[in-house]
């Protein structure tokens, strides 16, 4: 039984331009791969419908001729199975019907093509929202797909706001040089962030709030171990892409001045439960964060946001954030 949504094919796609310096980073490692001699196979691409809800959305338009969700699933792992039992690899992308119309709508493709569904599966902008299968249970393996498409999306609004600026009118790209420094300036932000928390375990919400637009949030959980040294260091634990989406985040923030907030809540070592909440201010004349009640920071935020990290606020004390310009940086 075909799907219609669901296609594979080689890695062969060109890297869009990069926002930040870390997502050129990013970008570049990807390029350096493609170009070096391949020794086995490129990877099957699949598209994957990560939930049921986006299925029968699907299903309705007519996008699948599975009959439920379950046979899908079983499906996609006997898929799965015959890649890896050949020897072969797996990368993965969510499969999402509105990123699929809207696709469709900004490159003018007719939505009931079969092409346009494989021309959005390997769409070159995805490139950070591909997931190799690493012989985790599928449940697993959709939640990295799920998390992926949320980086992504993320990612290309960043990105977005960046080329529409009169900074980028010219070439299509933000200027490399105060690029590069808004990044330095938002990585030593967040460095000072977490340094002043000290041991824990938290989850960290960043958002900005452009004009006229819904507010732009990046969340992840961290820890932050103590490393045994005399100094009382500590190391932080957090995804790769994670740690990149913030920085990106704040990049965008201080290269634009855009307005936004940080809200840090979770179990610290020292201090028990605890919520700080800081402003953003990123404009030429803001030193960027200053300290924010907790509880007004969270109004801010959008629902999703809001819900994910309201699970770390009861018992905590909603507070304002530490300084972060009196923590120093070695």
């Amino acid at each position: 039984m075909a799907a219609r949504h669901a296609r594979t094919r080689p890695t062969a796609r060109t890297a869009a331009p990069a926002s930040c310096p870390g997502a050129s980073r990013r970008r570049e490692e990807l390029r350096s791969r493609r170009c070096a001699p391949q020794d086995a196979a490129a990877p099957t691409l699949v598209g994957i419908i990560t939930s049921r809800e986006d299925f029968e959305e699907l299903r309705r338009d007519g996008g699948t001729e599975y009959s439920s969700f379950a046979v899908y699933l079983e499906e996609m792992e006997q898929l799965i199975g015959r890649i890896r039992e050949a020897g072969g690899t797996l990368k993965g992308r969510a499969f999402h019907p509105g990123d699929l119309v809207d696709f469709c709508r900004q490159h003018g493709l007719s939505l009931a093509d079969p092409g346009s569904h494989t021309a959005y599966t390997a769409d070159p902008a995805a490139d950070v929202e591909w997931v190799r299968y690493e012989d985790e249970p599928l449940d697993e393996f959709l939640g990295r797909l799920v998390l992926a498409r949320r980086r992504g999306l993320v990612h290309r609004r960043l990105e977005r706001l960046l080329a529409e600026t009169a900074e980028a009118a010219a070439t299509g790209v933000f200027p490399e040089e105060p690029l590069r420094e808004a990044y330095e300036r938002g990585a030593a932000a967040l460095r000072r962030m977490l340094l002043g928390a000290g041991p824990g375990r938290f989850r960290l919400v960043c958002a900005l709030r452009p004009p006229a637009e819904p507010p732009v949030e990046a969340w992840a959980d961290l820890l932050l171990e103590r490393t045994g040294a005399e100094d009382g260091g500590a190391v932080l634990r957090i995804e790769d892409a994670d740690l990149d989406l913030f920085c990106s985040l704040l990049c965008t923030g201080y290269a634009l001045g855009l307005t936004g907030g940080a809200l840090l809540s979770g179990m610290c070592e020292e201090r028990g439960s605890v919520a700080w909440g800081w402003g953003f201010d990123g404009g030429a004349e803001g030193g960027g964060f200053t300290p924010r009640n907790a509880a007004d920071v969270l109004l801010d935020l959008s629902l999703p946001a809001a819900s994910w990290i309201a699970v770390c606020l009861p018992g905590a004390a909603a507070a304002p954030g530490f300084p972060l310009d009196e923590i120093a940086l070695d």
